[in-house]
């Protein structure tokens, strides 16, 4: 199975950064405090040196950065799966179609008239429901929105630290390779060339132990930018809930009241429907409005399960 995720129109390529990966200036032994001390080239260690430094540096990021950056990942699918939209969603479904449905032209008719109070009791009850709904969206969201940045943050905290140890490994690992074909090429016996050529073998293995926890890195900040443009999206949502649907929704139940009170025994004229047209066009605009919002936090949401699954999984791998 590849590592590697399909590409994604709601987050940055895994791999953006694999450029800088490998960098090959002189560092001075592990202290993992201190990563980036220079270096100069009367100080080069030999290969074997290097293998241990290498490997110490690795063991101790799957012993102790990967499994707290994954525990912010487990922090973020608990704050995902708090922040549903089906109750939202079935909501705004339920209000346009109830506007949809109501027949004005039955209005004007004492044999229709009865089935379009009906159909207006019906939408000032879906008005009703999606105002309280949309209400407590909107609180929930003021909420756990700021809990949520900083969750976020401890995303981009994280996969930065275990980041900078990834690039400390990579300069070894290339000052390995150095040695390596400095003593191939000076190697006298057999028995050093086997001994080369098995730590040769012993730098590839790291080497691609090294490269998965640089995937995890990249993926972490692809997490991180989705979860940002979600929660532009989840805002946007919130005003227009707020902002939009909430005045339009109480402009039409203003015009609507009255014409279903006489609605009941007598048939209305058309001037009398013109304001409550206008406002059912009005409500229906930004019902659409609010169903595409809807529709993309949903595919964020989707991308950012499959982010956070792929970074589960690559964790244990590495821890």
């Amino acid at each position: 199975m590849t590592e590697y995720l399909p590409e994604s129109s709601w987050s940055e390529s895994a791999h953006s950064s694999s450029h800088d990966f490998w960098e090959s200036t002189r560092p001075a032994p592990f202290q993992e405090q201190r990563l980036t001390r220079p270096s100069s080239r009367a100080q080069r260690r030999p290969a074997a040196a290097l293998a241990a430094d290498v490997n110490e540096l690795l063991e101790s990021m799957a012993r102790k950065r990967v499994p707290r950056l994954d525990g912010v990942r487990a922090r973020l699918a608990q704050a995902r799966a708090g922040l549903r939209l089906e109750a939202i969603e079935d909501a705004v479904h339920t209000m346009h179609a109830s506007t949809t449905a109501l027949d004005f032209l039955g209005s004007r008719s004492g044999q229709t008239a009865a089935e379009f109070v009906r159909q207006g009791q019906a939408l000032l009850g879906a008005s009703t429901a999606l105002r309280h709904l949309g209400a407590a969206f909107v609180q929930r969201h003021d909420t756990e929105a700021p809990v949520t940045r900083l969750v976020w943050i401890d995303l981009a905290l994280e996969s930065g630290s275990l980041q900078k140890r990834v690039r400390q490994a990579a300069r070894w690992l290339a000052e390995m390779d150095q040695d390596l074909v400095t003593r191939r090429r000076a190697a006298s016996s057999e028995l050093a060339a086997r001994a080369i050529e098995e730590l040769a073998r012993h730098a590839q293995a790291m080497h691609t132990r090294v490269q998965g926890v640089h995937r995890l890195c990249s993926h972490a900040r692809s997490v991180h930018l989705v979860c940002e443009q979600l929660g532009e999206q989840r805002t946007a949502l919130c005003t227009t809930l707020q902002d939009k649907i909430g005045p339009a929704s109480w402009r039409l139940e203003q015009e609507l009241r009255p014409l279903l009170e006489v609605g009941g025994y007598r048939a209305l004229v058309p001037t009398e429907l013109m304001a409550a047209i206008d406002a059912r066009h009005e409500l229906q605009v930004v019902l659409t409005q609010a169903g595409a919002q809807i529709i993309r936090l949903q595919e964020g949401d989707g991308e950012l399960a499959t982010q956070l699954s792929w970074m589960e999984h690559k964790a244990r791998t590495i821890a």
